[in-house]
């Protein structure tokens, strides 16, 4: 697991595939203005929703989903841990933790979905060792 400096990516949620959801992990898909974006991978993180005090701990998933089928862009996935919001039109901005792994192909939905579930919770394990102090 990487634990280089957070980076800090922001951006309004916009109409996914809907897949997430499909499967038990909604996320929030962010429109980019072709900022850089750090490595492919999965990510712990913390978010902020538009200006609200509060933040969110967060699953993030950075690439092109390769185990679904079809020539995709990078794009940006925010699983935000039991929160159920509608953030259509919401500005996020996501300081990522620490890198979990690399984006992989999964031969099928149930193996995507038993890593994900095991992202989530080192995300959870991870991020209660590390208050959001210091969050943008």
């Amino acid at each position: 697991m990487s634990t280089s400096p957070s980076a800090i990516v922001v951006g309004v949620v916009v109409p996914g595939d809907g897949r997430g959801r499909e499967l038990g992990f909604p996320t929030a898909n962010l429109a980019l203005d072709g900022s850089d974006l750090p490595a492919d991978g999965i990510y712990a993180a913390w978010t902020r929703i538009d200006d609200e005090p509060e933040v969110w701990p967060a699953s993030v998933s950075v690439g092109t989903n390769p185990t679904f089928a079809g020539d995709r862009e990078r794009r940006v996935e925010v699983h935000l841990h039991d929160v159920n919001l509608d953030l259509y039109g919401r500005t996020l901005a996501v300081t990522l933790v620490a890198r979990l792994r690399p984006t992989l192909h999964f031969e099928g939905v149930d193996a995507l979905v038993s890593q994900s579930a095991d992202d989530v919770r080192r995300c959870r394990r991870l991020l209660a060792g590390r208050g959001p102090a210091g969050v943008a």
